[in-house]
């Protein structure tokens, strides 16, 4: 039977709390995987996958700022550097250099490491970028940043959650884990997060230079869908490999077992 730890990292005056699953017999020194999810969860979203993947890497998932258990932000900061930073902090603590699975809007928080200190990171593995098929951020409608800024934020989160959906019908309920923060995750996104990570521009050239992105992930439910664009194109920007894997955008959360091995065909377990 496996165990998970619970710990935290320090950054800029920010807690980040983290939690470290391995079974029995993974010795301390294995290699670290490192999870970062996307938007309105944390990092209960890979709390399965994670499980699946114990018996082979020490597996952490951590709650980006302002998310799950992680503390509220101190310097009032959001921006991807900061949140990199966050990422690096995560990485050091349990040995550098990890691997790192990233889902969606943590993706773009990934990119922007791999940007600054590619060699923190062994390889990186990206489930559906929050891209367009021109590598730029998915773009917000203006009406939810005028609700947001008119102090709407709920109403907002709303309209965003039924405008992206998701399309796998075997996708489990929501956990009473991923519940317990799911308004105050969905909060922080769309109040603080949703201008910054919707008009990013990764710097492609600069990651694709660090030759670290493995691989990118595309759920099968989501080709033909606009994820399918942006995704393809992520991979076409780092010149890496396209891996497609059961599910639709929440496969890594909702077919932990099918994603766990992808995961360790990417990462030669």
């Amino acid at each position: 039977m496996g165990h998970n730890m619970d710990f935290t990292v320090e950054n800029a005056g920010t807690t980040i709390a983290c939690r470290e699953f391995a079974e029995p017999g993974v010795p301390s020194d294995a290699p670290a995987l490192v999870c970062v999810h996307g938007a309105c969860v944390d990092g209960t979203f890979f709390d399965g996958i994670a499980r699946e993947l114990a018996c082979g890497y020490r597996v952490i998932a951590y709650d980006r700022r302002g998310c799950g258990e992680s503390g509220d932000v101190a310097d009032g900061r959001y921006d991807l550097a900061v949140q990199a930073a966050d990422l690096q902090a995560v990485i050091e603590h349990v040995g550098a250099p990890a691997n790192v699975l990233a889902h969606s809007a943590g993706t773009l928080v990934t990119l922007e490491l791999l940007r600054t200190n590619p060699a923190i990171v062994s390889r990186a593995m990206l489930h559906e970028p929050a891209v367009t098929n021109e590598g730029a951020g998915l773009g917000t409608a203006p009406v939810l940043l005028e609700m947001i800024a008119a102090g709407k934020v709920s109403r907002a989160l709303r309209a965003f959650l039924s405008a992206i959906g998701d399309s796998d019908p075997q996708a489990p309920k929501t956990t009473e884990a991923e519940a317990k923060h799911a308004l105050r995750n969905g909060r922080s996104f769309m109040a603080n997060e949703c201008g910054i990570i919707m008009t990013c521009v990764p710097d492609w050239d600069r990651v694709r230079a660090s030759k670290t992105v493995a691989a990118v992930l595309l759920g099968e439910l989501s080709i033909g869908t606009p994820r399918e664009a942006g995704t393809r194109a992520a991979a076409e920007y780092l010149d890496c490999p396209l891996v497609t894997i059961p599910g639709a955008h929440n496969g890594l959360r909702d077919r932990p077992a099918a994603a766990a091995q992808a995961v360790r065909g990417i990462l030669g377990f």
